[in-house]
């Protein structure tokens, strides 16, 4: 009798044991989540950082105040609900544009800071020397305007991103060129060539790219690759000139983008199309720097969103006017669209998690199910694939007007939205001088 008494209790206890287990855990008790941000503030991209730094400064905002009628990820209420009400930190490092230094400083984050959270770089080849300190950490790390394809192609445990990669937005570029011939546009275009800078991003792009201008009918006449930091580009100006392509693809940052724009000037090179991807075409600062000179007018390029479009939605609006607090009165470009976008997903993730464990964040991070709805940018959503890659980011192609702005092109149906002409062919630079200039 005593032992079956005591087998009785034994299946009591472990009954008992198992029903707590199935118990919503309560929410960890946090102080304030820590979020480690390494960002290029000084150097090469620097002006990329600063955007970075701004919607960092954004998201912080909107987590931790109440935004009651802001229908984005932590808008209602002060802090991470999940967690009593802790707010978020960003503990942000400048790297000076330089991986090496980003890896010492990521260390320090992790082993000094006990951040829960690293937000990648911004630029994709910083970012792959960061993700195996990381990795090794076993905390989470994400890159959300990164779009080198390689990121979420070696299969890392703790890396997500949410916006599109270049496999994807690079494909856009060239689908817009394809089909353009059959929506009213040039059917003359034949050659192309490629002129890219040699970091990650760059050589990345530009292999996405030598793949699919042939299958799109384009015959590459140059491949040209120039070193990241350039200074002079009058030599690769002439060889590009020499080629004479039809339509120049061309993937530069801001700076080099600029040398490049003044020895195309000085040399009197103007192909029919320029179309780029990312770099300096993201970069807000350069975009409205181009309204003082019509630089940009005429130039196409691969989005995440048809910018145009999203300026008009609710979300975008309210958190462009906290964005503007920080950016000295300069609205969000796509670039920062991306960002705020992955960081406010950030915080929902931990938010969900109700915990900063890094086994709950990851498990909260892949059970993401995200509706447009709740999103400042016009992605499709956001849900991950087995590499960590948001499927449902998408890309568009756009066009600088005369007015400074972006205009939607590709796809068709929101380029008949968005109701803009394109400017065909590329205007010359004695076009360009001529022409009033935007009130900036």
């Amino acid at each position: 009798m005593r032992r079956l008494l005591v087998a009785i209790l034994a299946l009591v206890s472990v009954v008992s044991g198992a029903l707590i287990g199935q118990r919503v855990a309560p929410a960890a008790s946090v102080s304030e989540v820590l979020i480690g941000s390494v960002l290029p503030l000084t150097g090469n991209f620097a002006s990329l950082g600063q955007q970075y730094l701004w919607a960092a400064q954004t998201a912080e905002d909107i987590v931790n105040n109440d935004y009651a009628d802001l229908q984005v990820p932590l808008g209602p209420g002060k802090g991470f609900p999940g967690l009593g009400g802790a707010p978020i930190k960003f503990i942000v490092r400048d790297d000076q544009s330089r991986g090496e230094q980003a890896r010492t400083i990521v260390e320090q984050l992790i082993s000094v800071n006990k951040v829960h959270w690293i937000n990648g770089e911004g630029t994709s080849g910083s970012t792959s020397i960061i993700q195996p300190v990381v990795e090794s950490a076993g905390i989470p790390l994400s890159c959300h305007p990164c779009a080198s394809p390689t990121l979420t192609e070696k299969g890392m445990k703790w890396f997500w991103r949410t916006g599109p990669h270049d496999k994807v937005m690079v494909a856009s570029v060239f689908s817009f060129l394809k089909e353009w011939r059959e929506h009213g546009g040039p059917r003359d275009l034949k050659t192309v060539a490629l002129f890219t800078c040699d970091n990650l991003f760059c050589q990345d792009n530009r292999k996405v790219a030598a793949d699919l201008a042939p299958k799109a009918g384009f015959q590459v006449v140059l491949d040209l690759t120039t070193k990241t930091g350039a200074t002079t580009l009058a030599s690769e100006v002439q060889r590009l000139q020499a080629a004479n392509p039809d339509v120049l693809f061309l993937v530069q940052y801001t700076a080099e983008t600029t040398v490049f724009q003044n020895d195309a000037k000085r040399a009197g090179f103007t192909p029919k199309v320029i179309a780029t991807s990312n770099g300096a075409y993201s970069d807000e600062t350069w975009l409205q720097a181009q309204k003082k000179t019509n630089g940009g007018s005429g130039w196409l390029g691969r989005d995440p969103t048809a910018i145009d479009l999203t300026h008009q939605r609710t979300s975008w609006k309210k958190v462009n006017e906290i964005y503007k607090k920080y950016s000295r009165g300069q609205n969000m470009g796509e670039l920062a669209m991306r960002e705020i976008t992955g960081l406010l997903w950030m915080a929902d993730v931990i938010n969900r998690a109700r915990s900063v464990e890094p086994a709950a964040l990851a498990r909260a991070a892949r059970e993401t199910n995200m509706g447009p709805e709740q999103l400042i940018i016009d992605y499709k959503g956001i849900k991950f694939d087995d590499n960590q890659q948001n499927t449902l980011a998408t890309g568009v192609v756009t066009q600088i007007g005369w007015d400074g702005e972006k205009h939607t092109l590709w796809p068709w149906d929101l380029a008949s939205k968005a109701g803009f002409k394109p400017i065909f062919p590329n205007p010359g630079w004695p076009e360009r001088d001529s022409t009033p200039k935007p009130a900036s």
